[in-house]
């Protein structure tokens, strides 16, 4: 009810200065009353005064009293509204007047009210009113209260309020109250009643809305749950540009039943910050995995079993480089596990120039971590500190190509400790360096070399040490080929095939010691021998009538094959088929075909997956309601088989299907998995129907998952979501 007069005589309140404001007049019969100073319009009456403007049948006009009065078919015009009625009485000296039978429209529905009063100053009164969102004459539904009063830019009261619907009575509150201003404006926002199985009766959203300033605001609200107890919450929103922007959440509880405290943490901000640095941060903390999905603020949110929260420092110098300063946390409910990266530090120097072609990028970095886990209940406390200096020295047009030799030292410490105990504990010292070339040879031939050297010295606290080293020799070739196969089939006019063959190979000896020194022996079996392998092929299609090209095919193969195991590893065979690609109907499959390691390449073992999707789509967009017309479709299969031994066994087979049927007037949804391998065939569904009943919709909706299923039903104004009628609506007033 408090739209109900939110701007139904917002023209009222318009101030006016009659010692410069000019009084204009219009009229087909003008008759002027010089001894009672009295102006009457007759037939296609109007008066115009500053930003306020009266049309109106006729017109009366005291000029010494400032007296208007206005018949029939009255228009009250302001810079912003228009208020329609059958009467008007307004004071332009006292600001002060009353409209009979007067309407206005809102944004999202029509305020009517029988009697209207300006009681002084951005104040009014109005009786037998009512507010709907129904443009039908008698509305299907309204809002209706016999008293009301608004506060302009501020809020409305009405007591009490009845819903009624085709003038029947189906609803009331005893009083209910809105903020009633185009801008934000502090006040009490409008809450909910309801019940369910595990809070009881409830009264949530009970708040209050403060703007703190232009940039900022606060909402102060709670819920009362008659089983939990109350839960207070914070919300608050900034955005100062630039500057600064954000938000927080913060909500808590202390059970009645289980007697725990509980609580929500989200927070997110970004600003500018002390000597031009930019701070970035997001907080997400809870009580417990299970608070959001007892207490569901966002239904997304209740599968959630990690949280991550980070706050990130940055700052560019100028000409020298860019300083980070970063902490992160993670929580890992199902592994009820803690991981701190705090502080994580780092700074990277711009590449400082050392010749015409050679340059140097060195940086420096700290990082501490802490994991904290539980085993068999006891706390397990991973710890490391960890320096790091970086160096690396570059030339790309060196003889042999693009050359970079990145070299690195870090240094730190490590503790692990279980039920409080110090299990191990160690210095560890690590060096790493390597050098690499990469060539581009007639732009069609790559290729690249590369030399890494990596070396940990760990010394434990009880006074022993263990050294290892790693040396790696990598070498890449690849080539790209292109052949215009001119194929003519259907709208198909050429194929554009690209071929990529790629070679790797990887080379680590084995590294024997003397004392910290270490050296490449090749009279023995190395650590790593192997060379992989791939080819890329990419299809191109050209159409003749729309003269466009698009993706057809991509078919990848690789594998491997290792000199020290003898064998090959996986052969793979990945391969996306795009069947259809029109703008309503689109057929899309993924194989991917894999044959295991054996020691031996082995017809006998592989394991195929194929993914296809179809989707079609025939929408019409409805120009008067703007509703969507026409229906959607959606399939996708999955299947994945395995041959060992010559025995297939197939381990998915699986689709789903998504539906919508969108006729005039109607909506119906359909959601389902079918997996062939099960018992039950039909994992699950969901029907969604919907049906417009002009100013209102229903909805009904049925799911199943599982074994578990569920159903609800309510039928709720459009334009007024929160208003709605659901199968669970007399639980509230009905015992349990």
């Amino acid at each position: 009810m408090a739209f109900t007069v939110v701007w139904l005589l917002i023209g009222f309140s318009v101030t006016q200065d009659s010692a410069y404001k000019i009084v204009n007049y219009k009229a087909k019969t003008i008759i002027y009353y010089p001894c009672d100073e009295k102006v009457i319009l007759l037939d296609s009456a109007i008066v115009n005064y500053g930003e306020l403007t009266v049309s109106a049948d006729s017109i009366e006009y005291e000029i010494s009293k400032k007296k208007l009065r206005a018949y029939k078919n009255v228009r009250f015009t302001t810079a912003t509204d228009i208020i329609y009625g059958q009467a008007l009485f307004y004071n332009v000296a006292t600001k002060k007047g009353h409209m009979v039978n007067a309407e206005t429209k809102l944004e999202n529905g029509i305020v009517r009210g029988k009697n209207v009063w300006l009681v002084k100053a951005k104040t009014f009164h109005i009786r037998d009113g009512y507010y709907t969102t129904c443009d039908h004459e008698p509305p299907h539904y309204y809002f209706y209260s016999p008293k009301s009063k608004v506060l302009v830019d501020n809020t409305a009261f009405a007591q009490p309020v009845v819903l009624k619907i085709f003038g029947i009575p189906c609803a009331m509150a005893p009083f209910w109250f809105f903020p009633v201003s185009r801008q934000r404006k502090s006040g009490l926002l409008p809450f909910k009643f309801g019940q369910s199985k595990s809070e009881g009766r409830y009264a949530k959203g009970i708040a209050y809305y403060l703007v703190l300033n232009d940039y900022s605001d606060i909402t102060f609200s709670c819920d009362i749950l008659e089983k939990k107890g109350i839960q207070p919450k914070i919300e608050l929103i900034y955005l100062v540009t630039p500057l600064a922007s954000g938000q927080m959440f913060l909500s808590y509880i202390r059970e009645l039943d289980s007697k725990r405290e509980r609580y929500s943490i989200n927070a997110k901000h970004r600003s500018i910050f002390l000597l031009n640095s930019e701070l970035n941060s997001y907080i997400d903390f809870q009580s417990d995995e299970n608070y959001l999905p007892d207490y569901p603020e966002n239904r997304a949110q209740w599968l959630k079993k990690e949280l991550y929260s980070q706050i990130t420092l940055t700052r560019e110098i100028k000409k020298i480089g860019r300083f980070s300063l970063r902490g992160e946390r993670k929580d890992d409910f199902r592994n009820r596990s803690t991981n701190w990266k705090l502080p994580s530090f780092s700074f990277n120097f711009y590449r400082l120039p050392l010749t015409r072609t050679w340059n140097l990028s060195p940086g420096i970095g700290y990082l501490r971590t802490k994991n904290t886990s539980y085993l068999n209940s006891f706390k397990r406390i991973y710890q490391t500190n960890t320096w790091t200096v970086r160096f690396n020295l570059a030339n790309p047009h060196t003889f042999l190509g693009n050359f970079e030799l990145p070299i690195n030292f870090s240094f730190g410490r490590v503790s692990d400790y279980y039920k409080d105990s110090l299990i191990v504990g160690y210095y560890k010292l690590q060096v790493s360096s390597g050098f690499s070339f990469t060539q581009t040879i007639l732009q069609s031939l790559f290729l690249s070399q590369a030399l890494d050297y990596n070396q940990d010295i760990i010394y434990y606290k009880n006074d022993s040490t263990l050294l290892n080293a790693l040396l790696g020799l990598n070498l890449n070739f690849g080539s790209n080929f292109y052949r215009l196969f001119g194929i003519s089939l259907g709208e198909l006019k050429n194929v554009l095939h690209r071929m990529t063959p790629t070679i790797n190979i990887n080379y680590s000896p084995y590294m024997a010691n003397y004392r910290y020194l270490f050296y490449p022996k090749f009279d023995t079996p190395p650590n790593t021998a192997r060379i992989n392998f791939s080819l890329n092929n990419f299809l191109e299609g050209k159409f003749e009538t729309t003269n466009a090209k698009r993706e057809l095919a991509t078919i990848d193969f690789n594998s491997s094959y290792d000199f020290l195991s003898r064998g090959f590893a996986p052969f793979n065979v990945i391969s996306d088929l795009y069947w259809i690609s029109r703008p309503y109907t689109q057929l899309f499959t993924n194989v991917n075909l894999s044959f295991p390691a054996t020691g031996k390449f082995n017809l006998g073992h592989l394991n195929l997956n194929i993914n296809t999707n179809f989707n079609l789509e025939f929408l019409k967009k409805d120009s008067t309601n703007h509703l969507e017309r026409g229906f959607k479709l959606n399939i996708n299969h999955y299947f994945s088989t395995s041959v060992e031994e010559s025995f297939l066994s197939t381990n998915n087979n699986m689709i789903n299907l998504t539906a919508s049927i969108i006729p005039k007037g109607f909506r119906i949804d359909f959601t389902t998995g079918i997996n062939f391998k099960e018992r039950t065939k039909v994992t699950s569904y969901n029907i969604t129907i919907w049906k417009d009943l002009h100013c209102w919709e229903a909805i009904m909706e049925i799911n199943r998952f599982g074994a578990i299923w569920s159903y609800d039903f309510k039928i709720r104004i459009k334009k007024i979501p929160d208003v709605s009628f659901s199968k669970g609506m007399l639980d509230f007033i009905l015992p349990f």
